[in-house]
């Protein structure tokens, strides 16, 4: 991706530097050798390896899995049929645990030495956030043992329970840190290079926080603290966590869109839609059309896809390139106002007693917000006796997750964790009878690491997801 390469050369360099200088001794006289940097700017290379752990392969790949891509050339048709190897996962995991992990551990410590607390709740956001992307995915993954190369060469994989247990207290230390803030701390915005200018100056990060800590409550299925976190958490659209791209389309320094820079720049053919469930889910014209008296996704759909003689690449569908979601300049959600209230629906209908309006309501702003973006009346809110039963409401919240989330891991986390309960079909001609339950190990683990556990098959579900929905 060489376009990419452009735009983060100049960053990684710090992680490059400051990586090295724990086994060559640099001139410290000259300039053009720096052996570090202030912690404040360090916060840009870890958020931009969270954007590319979030936006990168690991979205199309498990994006393909969840049947809202379809994989249409080279090594994306056998992903297309389930066909992965451990080779697929190398560059990723180095960017999640080299350039953002590590990182994330050297910003706390720096900022923890010089007083600042917001920088170091900042960081430990971060870290749990990518911590918590590599259980969900990989299951049992190193965390307590993890980057720090010279004293664990080998770190130890930790059970997903486990991770998953250490993820909260992370955000709990983040909260905390960030509310007592010392006055030096307070008024910065970090990482203010890489998130969408428009929200800045409502942009919190305890919202983020809570929204994250509530995301996974859910994946280890406890649905009280889930609840009580998603109602702490991102609470209106402007604050959610997005992660903004070059809006001048200036071609030259490639900060556009990923999924942009994948689709047409790079690898256009690779991915479309053709064989996807989202967009016949979309589209008025096909026979699985989800909309209803109440919801109209004429609008949602033009958004989303290219299809007919729009299409570039694809005989049906492409993903909106041009225009749309993942247009040049299009930002990428990393956190959003709609999980929050989603997963707020959902934990409603499973907690120890349900409140079925509690549910309709957070399921109602989601659709309002979806008024306002789109611009029209296109979808009206639900009343109790739209859905008989506590089960078609929570199939319908889950549904709308699917759709509202297009193009984000979490998708794929939502329908292993839910054992598919809205029912997306398979890919056709697929190696396996279900989705995918997880990702293979990189294959640089394989060969180094010998703590490593054994590779399991991608039909084994992870600890968390091999009981009930």
């Amino acid at each position: 991706m060489k376009k990419i390469l452009i735009y983060t050369l100049a960053i990684l360099s710090l992680a490059v530097v400051n990586q090295s200088c724990s086994y060559v001794d640099l001139e410290t006289e000259d300039p053009n050798n720096f052996t570090d940097a202030p912690s404040e700017l360090m916060i840009n290379q870890p958020l931009l390896s969270l954007c590319l752990v979030q936006e990168g392969d690991l979205a199309r790949i498990t994006g393909i899995f969840s049947n809202q891509f379809t994989g249409a050339d080279r090594q994306y048709l056998s992903l297309n049929q389930y066909i992965t190897t451990t080779g697929d996962y190398d560059n990723i995991w180095a960017t999640l645990y080299v350039d953002g992990v590590a990182q994330c551990k050297i910003i706390e410590q720096k900022a923890a030495t010089l007083n600042l607390k917001k920088l170091q709740g900042v960081a430990k956001i971060v870290r749990a956030y990518l911590i918590g992307t590599a259980a969900d995915l990989w299951g049992d993954v190193p965390y307590t043992e993890a980057a720090n190369d010279l004293k664990y060469p080998m770190p130890k994989y930790d059970n997903q329970v486990s991770v998953y247990d250490s993820v909260q207290v992370l955000l709990d230390k983040a909260i905390d840190l960030y509310k007592v803030g010392a006055d030096s701390d307070n008024g910065k915005v970090y990482g203010n290079l890489t998130l969408d200018e428009s929200v800045l100056k409502q942009f919190d990060w305890l919202n983020v926080a809570y929204s994250l800590k509530a995301r996974y409550f859910l994946h280890a299925k406890n649905y009280q603290k889930a609840l009580d976190n998603a109602l702490k958490g991102i609470g209106k659209p402007e604050q959610s966590w997005i992660f903004n791209h070059d809006d001048k389309g200036n071609y030259s320094d490639g900060k556009f869109n990923l999924f942009y820079s994948f689709l047409e720049w790079n690898r256009g053919g690779y991915l479309n839609a053709d064989d996807a469930y989202l967009p016949r889910i979309l589209d008025s014209g096909e026979s699985t059309y989800r909309g209803n008296a109440k919801t109209n996704e004429a609008a949602r759909f033009k958004y989303y896809f290219l299809s007919g003689g729009d299409a570039v690449y694809a005989s049906l569908y492409d993903p909106n390139m041009s225009d749309g979601i993942f247009a040049v300049n299009s930002g990428y959600t990393l956190l959003s106002y709609a999980e929050t209230r989603l997963i707020e629906a959902e934990c409603y209908l499973r907690i120890a007693v349900p409140n079925k309006q509690a549910a309709l309501n957070a399921l109602n702003q989601v659709r309002q917000a979806l008024n306002t973006y789109y611009g029209g009346n296109f979808y009206q809110d639900y009343v109790d006796s739209d859905f008989l039963t506590n089960s078609d409401l929570l199939k319908e919240i889950l549904l709308e997750k699917y759709i509202s989330l297009f193009g984000q891991i979490e998708v794929y986390n939502d329908l292993r964790r839910s054992n598919n309960l809205i029912g997306v079909p398979l890919k056709k001609g697929a190696v396996l009878n279900k989705i995918p339950e997880r990702l293979l190990y990189p294959q640089t683990e394989v060969g180094a690491n010998k703590n490593m556990p054994a590779i399991q098959s991608i039909d084994k579900p992870t600890r968390v997801n091999g009981g009930n929905s």
